[in-house]
């Protein structure tokens, strides 16, 4: 992208169910610590933190301050510019040097600047641009709607960085809980290992049914391994997104899922991402540019500048001047200039801020079809994710209630071995879907807020009475 030839304004575009439990099972960390030294954080606190010591938190912060300033600068050019400057000169030779011994000249020329040895000025300078064609108000608009589109980029990146670390924070409640489901399924296993090995003592039960649960049992094995393996990677993505180092301990106290079987629905139809901080970032963007093109444009018209200068000089015979050596001079100047031909640089240079606003308000119609399609999306996806949630609604109950009673027909001879272990795996499976639904829609609720730029209206309502998902989106 072209650079435009006024600093302010390019530097500104540029700058453009788990509960005590969870909680208490960390990740061993690499060293042991102290149990003072774990940090316990809610989801809340922990969205806090991320926006406040994460490092794209701070970056997107940094980024609005390097806007601000430019607008400082951009403001600058239509402020006095007064300068103080001292200056000693030195003459080790002059062609004047000669009249120092002549009686009528010599006293003239030894104190001023033509043969004087040692000479001493101090001076300030005051310009003042009078008019400049609308250059100077057009640099300024453009930085402030370029500060303006910096600050929406800063909290779109905080939104987005909010949303990855509740994404983030779910996840590891919900590796969590599969680990708990894959450790209770291992218990099993072998509880009922230890049953079968029992009555295969008491001839009860053949060498068959002994090996299928020591099959049963070992298979088991390396699934609670690779969910114990997924809830530390887990936590260990969470950590980082909290600027946390990778062995703090680390409990979390939000439990995954629901509280007293309340799910929170939506009692009105969500935003159309009109609120967006992308949009305004985008249309602010518009902005800056036409007032980079009027920038350009005003090139083309002349400019005038105001100066005045207060100097006191000083030529002392010694090297160091006294109070009284000084005299005062002051001057005062107007100058007018006009670009009458400069090689047809000022229309290139509009041509191509033309293009410019061109390309900026084609991105600004992407990104509000981009918005459209993310909210639409989000709303296909929290209907999905809630029809999910109400079908699997009290199938891991279910399943619970088909095993004990495979267990109990199992024991008393009415079912096989291989019956039991379907039911373990059917409820396991179960308990991890019904898992995964509460996440799913969680995350689901959290991208559809993200992408609509405003907070939902949500209202609790009992799982049991909800079956279908609830056609407040329908309107769009």
């Amino acid at each position: 992208m072209r650079s435009l030839p006024y600093i302010p304004l390019v530097a500104a575009l540029l700058a453009a169910p788990c509960t005590a439990a969870f909680a208490a099972a960390s990740p061993p960390a690499a060293t042991p610590a102290a149990a003072s030294d774990t940090l316990r954080l809610t989801l809340d606190d922990a969205v806090r933190r991320a926006l406040t010591f994460a490092p794209d938190a701070r970056v997107a912060r940094a980024a609005e301050g390097i806007a601000d300033g430019q607008v400082l600068e951009a403001m600058s050019a239509a402020l006095p510019q007064i300068t103080g400057t001292v200056i000693y000169d030195r003459k080790f030779a002059s062609p004047f040097q000669s009249l120092s011994g002549d009686a009528l000249f010599g006293p003239i020329f030894a104190h001023s600047s033509f043969a004087a040895v040692h000479n001493w000025t101090a001076e300030v300078t005051a310009t003042q641009t009078l008019w400049s064609g609308g250059r100077i108000g057009a640099g300024l608009a453009g930085a402030r709607h370029a500060r303006s589109a910096a600050r929406a980029t800063r909290d779109e990146s905080l939104a987005d960085l909010a949303l990855q670390v509740r994404a983030a924070y779910l996840e590891a409640a919900y590796a969590h809980d599969v680990q708990v489901i894959a450790e209770d399924a291992l218990a099993q296993a072998r509880a009922h290992l230890e049953q079968v090995t029992l009555f295969r003592r008491q001839g009860s039960r053949s060498e068959y049914d002994l090996l299928q649960a020591q099959v049963d049992a070992a298979n088991q094995e390396p699934q609670t391994v690779g969910a114990r393996n997924a809830a530390e990677q887990a936590m260990l993505q969470l950590r980082r997104l909290l600027d946390l180092p990778l062995d703090r301990p680390l409990a979390l106290l939000t439990p995954l899922a629901f509280e007293d079987g309340q799910v929170p629905v939506l009692t009105a139809p969500s935003g159309d991402g009109a609120k967006r901080p992308a949009l305004r970032g985008a249309e602010d963007m518009v902005q800056a540019r036409r007032q980079a093109l009027r920038y350009e444009s005003a090139g083309r018209w002349p400019s005038l500048v105001a100066s005045g200068t207060m100097a006191h000089q000083a030529y002392p015979t010694d090297w160091f001047p006294k109070r009284h050596d000084f005299v005062a001079a002051v001057d005062g100047s107007i100058q007018l200039q006009w670009p009458l031909f400069q090689g047809f640089r000022t229309f290139g240079t509009m041509q191509q801020a033309t293009a410019e606003l061109r390309q900026a308000e084609a991105e600004r119609d992407r990104t509000r079809e981009g918005v459209a399609l993310e909210v639409e999306q989000a709303r296909q996806e929290v209907q999905r994710a809630l029809a999910t949630l109400v079908a699997r609604r009290g199938t891991a109950a279910l399943a619970q209630r088909a095993h004990y009673l495979a267990t109990v027909r199992w024991r008393n001879g009415l079912s096989t071995q291989l019956e039991v272990s379907d039911a373990r795996l059917q409820m396991q499976t179960a308990e991890v879907n019904e898992v995964a639904a509460v996440k799913d829609y969680r995350l689901a609720l959290l991208q559809l807020e993200r992408v609509t730029g405003q907070p939902l209206a949500l209202a609790s309502r009992s799982l049991d009475a909800l079956t279908t998902p609830p056609s407040t989106e329908g309107a769009h």
